[in-house]
């Protein structure tokens, strides 16, 4: 999906968005004329992104634990005391570690639905407010077919992604009344540092990089996305599609 939009004057909080999918949103959405505030917890990174040019909009970073419920309710205060609105919140935050159930730790356990369920969780009940007297926002968070179908090694992240989904729906619901859409959106898959942790030794020469996902992002995050509780899903990598 290759549409124009215009972010002109809009503020998007991306979560996770130091690298993978949530930078190439960034640096979409920042072109497209909005001030993007990245939260994570990858400093270098984050700001590494933060001061390249982003023209006509801006791209800002804020060390940020989404697991933390206070530290992203401080964040959020702090964008909308910074700029005066919250127009776009996706949720992008993972992590995706590997390992069998009977080998995952509780710690791993706990870190991976802090922050891939609860940081979605801790970003949408920050945000609604400030949409609610808006009168208007979109958020979106992201879905995985792991979750359907499911994966060996990977019950954490399966797991919070079937949680993440559910979620979703329910927000959706709670919220039209103030015209707030909630939709997910479902990649497929993507080389990003985190599906490369999540599968060593995998050939990722042909998969789609992360800039592929970013027009149906774009979309929902833009007034032409009327929607809500749906999902975009993205599934064939177009380089190995022939």
């Amino acid at each position: 999906m290759n549409a124009s939009f215009n972010f002109s004057g809009g503020v998007v909080i991306v979560t996770g968005g130091a690298n993978g999918i949530g930078a190439a949103l960034a640096r979409r959405a920042a072109a497209a004329g909005a001030t993007v505030v990245i939260a994570d917890v990858q400093v270098e990174a984050g700001r590494a992104l933060a001061a390249e040019t982003h023209a006509p909009g801006a791209i800002e970073f804020e060390q940020v634990d989404v697991s933390s419920a206070d530290q992203v309710q401080t964040f959020v205060e702090t964008v909308r005391s910074r700029h005066g609105r919250i127009d776009g919140l996706v949720c992008a935050a993972i992590v995706q570690p590997i390992g069998d159930v009977v080998d995952v730790e509780p710690a791993t356990w706990e870190r991976v639905l802090g922050v891939n369920l609860l940081g979605s969780i801790w970003a949408s009940r920050a945000v609604v407010p400030v949409m609610r007297e808006q009168g208007s926002g979109s958020i979106v968070m992201f879905a995985s077919g792991t979750a359907d179908f499911g994966k060996a090694g990977s019950a954490p992240y399966t797991t919070s992604k079937g949680a993440v989904a559910s979620f979703a729906k329910t927000l959706a619901r709670e919220v039209a009344q103030w015209r707030i859409r909630v939709n997910l959106c479902r990649p497929g898959i993507i080389d990003t540092p985190q599906f490369r942790a999540a599968n060593p030794g995998m050939d990722t020469s042909k998969l789609d990089g992360p800039e592929e996902p970013v027009g149906g992002l774009m979309f929902l995050l833009s007034d032409a996305a009327s929607m809500s509780g749906s999902m975009v899903t993205r599934e064939m990598p177009w380089r190995s599609a022939a």
